[in-house]
């Protein structure tokens, strides 16, 4: 299994509707810096070979924030979902060998270390794709990562398609994954959008992968402020208390 270099993949193309403001939700302010800078500062200490940035909403306003950074831009015209996002860097990553770690650009908590040990268990576990979770006693808004009997993973289920059972489960999805390239876009074009809110789930490459037989990993953390994603004013504000303590 060929494992050449780490590329990052970023989502960043969303308005972000509940920050109530015509700025790209990536480029809302924490502690004086834009939410993407936060996140390409961590990233940055990975070394990665590649860094893509999926753009959307006010594309050039966000490229701009990128300035003087070695960052590479696809862009989501249309808003179809997690999992189409990812697909915008298909193209961009075809002569490209390795892990993709994916992430999303909102959440300017996450720490280089919890991604460090989230590759480090990619590798040693050989699993194809490994995800981030968090384990949690209060409950979230977040989708649940499904276990089997046996503690494997089966598949993740987002909040909305979630059934009464399956809210009871304390695992939670982060939205960080390392996949191996060779697998992901393999797994991306077999997913559709029957779902509550008729978009590309990047979650359902997880259940697409262990019914084929692919061996899928999970990294977990207790730590919810890293996980913490900014979708609103109120949790701006949260945010900033919490780089403040």
């Amino acid at each position: 299994m060929s494992r050449q270099g780490l590329a990052v993949v970023i989502l960043a193309a969303g308005k972000g509707t509940r920050m109530l403001s015509d700025c790209p939700k990536v480029l809302h302010l924490l502690a004086g810096r834009p939410l993407l800078t936060h996140v390409l500062d961590t990233v940055d200490c990975l070394n990665p070979e590649r860094v893509i940035v999926v753009v959307g909403y006010q594309a050039e306003e966000v490229k701009q924030s990128c300035s003087g950074r070695t960052v590479e831009f696809v862009e989501q015209a249309d808003q179809l979902g997690t999992g189409h996002a990812v697909m915008q860097a298909e193209a961009a990553l075809a002569d490209f060998e390795g892990e993709v770690l994916i992430l999303c650009g909102d959440m300017p908590l996450i720490q280089s270390s919890t991604l460090q040990a989230l590759i480090k268990e990619h590798r040693e576990s050989h699993a194809r794709c490994t995800l981030l979770s968090l384990k949690a006693n209060e409950k979230k808004d977040f989708g649940r990562v499904i276990r089997g009997a046996d503690g494997a993973v089966l598949r993740i289920v987002e909040v909305r398609d979630a059934s009464e059972q399956e809210k009871t489960v304390d695992e939670y999805n982060s939205g960080v994954y390392c996949f191996d390239k060779g697998i992901l876009f393999k797994a991306l074009a077999s997913i559709g959008r029957g779902n509550a809110q008729g978009e590309y789930y990047l979650t359902d490459t997880v259940g697409v992968l262990v019914n084929d037989g692919q061996q899928v990993a999970c990294h977990s953390t207790r730590n919810a402020d890293e996980i913490f994603g900014i979708n609103s004013v109120e949790d701006l504000k949260k945010a900033e208390q919490i780089v403040q303590a």
